[in-house]
């Protein structure tokens, strides 16, 4: 196994370690909360919901199955150079960067399976992040592996759960309790630091968009300055409001759950209903066949 860590660490540069840290860096969970949120405010929100869903949801059964194995890295082994090690944290298997780029990149290709660009991009993506986890040095070849095999299995099988599951007809008080309930159940079996993170920002995620499809009926296609400003803002106090409580949930980390329960529901019913005050969304069909003089 170290002669294959040899092999293609053998033609290491300074520009290519680079490149391989920026593609594992677009496969950490930050860059993928920053492309949800601009296909929820900005795309299609109730498929951004969707992939959300699916997304947190993939990588909390990756922290579940890491505690279960606790297998250790490749990091300090003789003859393996491991480099960015900010991002190898927890156990090995399975590797949590590539699962979550198996699980968002097909589900966003299945899509839009019209532009056949999206097939290259997230081929390229999940091909890249997986091996660049392998040239870093962070996890070994079946860590990758059974990521991508967890990843297709969590797609198919939410694929299968939203056909029947999320398009019954429920009431507004049956969605916020199941929305409560059913992470809630999940924490018993995932009960760490990422886990009360998860598990928050997915009851406030859930809540938050079933009140504003109820409430709201937020339009979120929009020119792209006005897409630009609503992602900027949008983030900007997402981060900070966890910023903020970033020393206390350090000491107890129990408080995550309460600020990422308002992180959540800040992403899918807050900022859209901001964006709403400034005018920040597409008008109804009506109300652009008004500013035309069309009549009826």
């Amino acid at each position: 196994m170290v002669s294959f860590y040899q092999a293609i660490q053998s033609i290491h540069t300074p520009l290519i370690d680079y490149f391989f840290i920026l593609l594992s860096f677009l496969g950490s969970e930050p860059s993928y909360i920053f492309l949800i949120t601009v296909i929820y405010w900005n795309i299609d929100k109730r498929f951004g919901f969707r992939l959300a869903i699916l997304f947190l949801t993939s990588m909390g059964l990756n922290g579940f199955f890491k505690g279960i194995f606790n297998a250790p890295r490749p990091i300090g082994q003789p003859g393996i150079r491991s480099l960015y090690l900010s991002s190898a944290t927890g156990s090995s298997f399975p590797s949590g960067h590539s699962q979550g780029a198996a699980t968002f990149y097909p589900y966003v290709w299945n899509r839009w399976r019209s532009r056949k660009i999206y097939l290259g991009i997230g081929t390229f993506m999940i091909l890249g992040i997986g091996f660049s986890r392998l040239y870093l040095g962070v996890h070994w070849p079946q860590d990758v592996l059974g990521a991508y095999l967890l990843g297709a299995v969590v797609v198919i099988g939410f694929q299968k759960i939203d056909e029947r599951f999320l398009k019954l007809q429920m009431s507004l008080g049956l969605k916020l309790f199941i929305s409560f309930l059913v992470p809630l159940l999940f924490l018993l079996l995932y009960h760490t630091h990422q886990g009360l993170q998860m598990v928050g920002f997915v009851i406030g995620f859930t809540c938050g968009h079933f009140l504003e499809d109820y409430y709201l009926d937020y339009r979120e296609r929009t020119p792209l300055v006005p897409s630009i400003f609503k992602t900027f803002l949008g983030l900007c106090i997402l981060g900070l409001w966890v910023w903020i409580w970033h020393p206390l949930t350090r000491m107890y980390p129990w408080i995550y759950l309460p600020v990422l329960t308002v992180g959540g529901l800040w992403t899918s019913f807050g900022a859209p209903s901001l964006f709403r005050h400034f005018k920040w969304e597409n008008p109804l069909k009506e109300e652009r066949t008004s500013s035309l003089g069309v009549t009826r």
